[in-house]
């Protein structure tokens, strides 16, 4: 995410609620199932984006202000990937937005931009085929973890319940994020979060909950490199 506001000129309030997790469970797998800093050749060859167009009746047709960055999966490399359906059920989410002062400017600043152009090197996915090729290796864990039953929900469970959050700043990757680890290193709580309070925010956020809540305890995040 921070490679797309610094480099496509995205900011914090295009990304809606589903695009802001589908960037969350990437960063998860990378650092928590692969074992690896999170890819960008890798995000720009599985994901795509598109832009939200609101529909008013009797106006014109306009690109949303807010949310109108949306992320799906490539429909041509989607078995490349674990299953990962967001929610369909984000009806009215700007209403609950919120806003934050920008202190000291730690964070990009705002232009109020509304995005209508394609971020072209992102959609021509990774290129050469020589660098795609450098990818196999990926691919391959990520279908392996999808055929064990790796899911987006079980992804979500895992960070949530470790109380991890992927796209916060931190000192240590979640693949360092160790028992063993420093304090000062952002390590996961011992404190975990429970099975109840876990299920009941990946409900929220995907599409397809496991019948068995106990599937997304199966394939559980390693802290350990590679």
């Amino acid at each position: 995410m921070h490679t797309l506001c610094n480099h496509y000129g995205v900011e914090l309030h295009n990304f809606g609620p589903n695009s802001i997790s589908q960037a969350v469970i990437f960063v998860s797998l990378c650092e928590g199932y692969l074992g690896i800093e999170a890819h960008w050749d890798l995000w720009i060859h599985l994901l795509r984006d598109e832009f939200f167009i609101e529909n008013v009746q009797g106006q014109p047709k306009r690109y949303a202000r807010a949310g109108g960055l949306m992320l799906h999966l490539r429909g041509n490399r989607a078995n490349l990937y674990i299953p990962c359906r967001m929610t369909t059920n984000n009806a009215g989410w700007t209403r609950g937005w919120f806003y934050l002062c920008n202190d000291g400017g730690r964070l990009p600043a705002f232009t109020n931009k509304v995005l209508r152009e394609r971020l072209e090197k992102w959609n021509c996915g990774v290129s050469p085929a020589k660098q795609q090729d450098r990818l196999e290796v990926f691919t391959n864990a990520l279908q392996y973890l999808a055929k064990k039953g790796l899911t987006a929900a079980a992804v979500i469970a895992n960070f949530h319940r470790q109380r991890v959050i992927p796209l916060v700043e931190r000192r240590l990757p979640i693949f360092e994020l160790t028992p063993e680890a420093a304090a000062e290193g952002s390590r996961t709580l011992n404190d975990l979060l429970s099975h109840d309070a876990t299920a009941w925010r990946v409900r929220s956020a995907v599409a397809n909950f496991p019948s068995n809540p106990e599937d997304l305890w199966k394939i559980k995040m390693r802290p350990e490199k590679g």
